[in-house]
């Protein structure tokens, strides 16, 4: 009785283990060709203004400029380990991002319109080499957006501000496979009225 006792255990426990090893990993990180998002901006928070004062640093002047703000989107892409061998020129051996969604996620005093700003599948085009990086640039914030009332009120009423958090979402694939994997980043955005570039 107790040796049936402990065979019915240890094939309970062998059949447990057994089930948690199979259990199905999806997602970008558990990929043959994981490819990763290294920095967004070089690293640093974007600061978004309505105006650019330019070198005189007053406004109303002959150098002022209306900006329209771009971050640069660093990728690396390498094997999901040691033991996978993916040849640099392989027909898998390249990620290839074709499109992004954008979210906006407004901060304290920031005002809930700017989702209305989200991008859903929104397009691009970077194809990362194994053990290499790829570069996107992702349009975050245009004229149409800055002429909104709620951020020209950034520039009628100096000293004001407010900060989002922008969540980005890439989309691709490995070369040679159609399988969609996302990608999740994202970054910190502050909306101010007036700046100087310099």
């Amino acid at each position: 009785m107790n040796r049936r006792n402990l065979t019915l255990m240890l094939f309970v426990a062998l059949s447990a283990t057994l089930l948690a090893g199979c259990s199905n990993h999806d997602g970008n990180e558990w990929q043959r060709l994981v490819c990763e998002v290294e920095s967004i901006n070089a690293g640093t928070p974007l600061l978004s203004a309505y105006l650019d004062v330019g070198a005189d640093k007053e406004a109303g002047t002959d150098d002022d400029t209306f900006p329209i703000d771009w971050v640069p989107v660093l990728f690396y892409a390498r094997p999901y380990s040691s033991s996978i061998i993916l040849p640099e020129d392989g027909v898998s051996s390249w990620f290839h991002v074709t499109h992004y969604d954008l979210i906006w996620h407004p901060g304290p005093g920031a005002p809930d319109e700017l989702t209305t700003y989200n991008v859903t599948n929104g397009m691009c085009e970077a194809r990362i080499p194994v053990n290499d990086h790829g570069s996107v640039s992702i349009l975050i914030a245009d004229r149409v957006m800055k002429e909104e009332p709620w951020y020209r009120e950034l520039y009628t009423t100096p000293g004001h501000s407010f900060t989002a958090a922008c969540e980005l979402i890439f989309h691709g694939h490995e070369t040679g496979n159609s399988e969609i994997i996302s990608i999740e980043s994202g970054f910190m955005v502050t909306f101010y009225g007036a700046v100087n570039s310099d």
